[in-house]
């Protein structure tokens, strides 16, 4: 068997296209059993000029080794690529328009009220002030300061290149002021008999707009898109056993609580108020259904350029 090499490729062709989903481009991750990175670009290229698309850029091209530091929609993808030696597999899919090009693996999501979107320099200081009350940090170690937050938010843009998402920025679409974040995270820490790695659900809302549902509308959304466009099985939620608010969340979005997976989270002190920690879970109902293109991973035959036409 050959080494299983995988890049990300720029695809272009027309927006009514099934990969385009509207837009003019879109990102595809592409993997082949091959002998080196150029037979991959080689194949990717005549596979997608067969089905009526231009690839136009190639990036992170590499022999897998390691999987370990690979994002989930990669291991998927590449799971599928040693099942089908003689084959091209693609997937997931991220799409941008050109013109005021937007990182690929950024995601918006709209619900009534919110606007989830990814994270501008602006929202540094409203998200700074969030995390300095005393009041919204109720359950944490303590309020952060500025460069604690600044380095939360760090995390998070460099996490939607390994994972693919992270927390987003919620905003009041009506008047477009801060109102938090929420979204999804592979957990840092290990839960103790919670298979791994672990995908939480998560949420912080500014003091003035807690008590309105919003932590609600926004998750169910997020877990919306965990099972319909990442396909996880399952999601997580924590939070200290004491947060009654923050479990009422959980039950409201249908997750059941695991007693016997609580646990003292490892980051709090041991003699800390709230170091015992609650975990809730939701599975997802439809765990075997194979996903709609373009977001899922597609097996297709490398074609033979000996045969086309030039």
């Amino acid at each position: 068997m050959n080494p299983v090499w995988v890049g990300r490729f720029e695809v272009t062709g027309p927006r009514d296209h099934k990969y385009m989903n509207g837009y003019a481009a879109a990102f595809l991750w592409m993997a082949s059993q091959a002998r080196n990175a150029e037979q991959l670009r080689e194949r990717v290229e005549l596979t997608m000029r067969a089905d009526g698309l231009e690839v136009i850029k190639a990036d992170d091209i590499q022999e897998v080794v390691d999987e370990t530091r690979l994002s989930q929609e990669v291991k998927r993808v590449l799971r599928e690529s040693r099942r089908h030696g003689d084959a091209v597999v693609c997937g997931p899919f991220h799409g941008f328009e050109p013109q005021g090009r937007r990182p690929p693996t950024m995601l918006q999501l709209k619900t009534e009220r919110l606007l989830l979107r990814p994270w501008q320099k602006r929202d540094r200081d409203p998200f700074a002030a969030m995390n300095a009350n005393r009041q919204v940090m109720q359950y944490f170690v303590g309020p952060m300061t500025r460069r604690q937050s600044d380095e939360a938010v760090d995390r998070y843009l460099a996490a939607f290149e390994q994972d693919g998402f992270s927390f987003l920025v919620a905003e009041l679409r009506e008047t477009g002021a801060f109102a938090g974040v929420i979204g999804l995270q592979v957990m840092h820490d290990v839960v103790p008999n919670l298979q791994q790695p672990a995908v939480e659900v998560g949420w912080r809302i500014a003091l003035e707009q807690q008590g309105k549902g919003l932590a609600t509308e926004g998750g169910k959304a997020v877990i919306d898109l965990a099972f319909n466009h990442f396909f996880l099985d399952e999601v997580v939620a924590i939070t200290a056993t004491a947060n009654t608010a923050s479990r009422r969340v959980m039950e409201k979005l249908g997750m059941k609580h695991r007693a016997e997976l609580d646990f003292d989270h490892p980051r709090m002190p041991p003699n800390h108020l709230y170091a015992r920690h609650t975990l809730y879970q939701i599975r997802n109902p439809k765990p075997h259904q194979p996903p709609v293109m373009p977001t899922k991973t597609r097996v297709m035959p490398i074609r033979d350029s000996s045969k086309e036409t030039r």
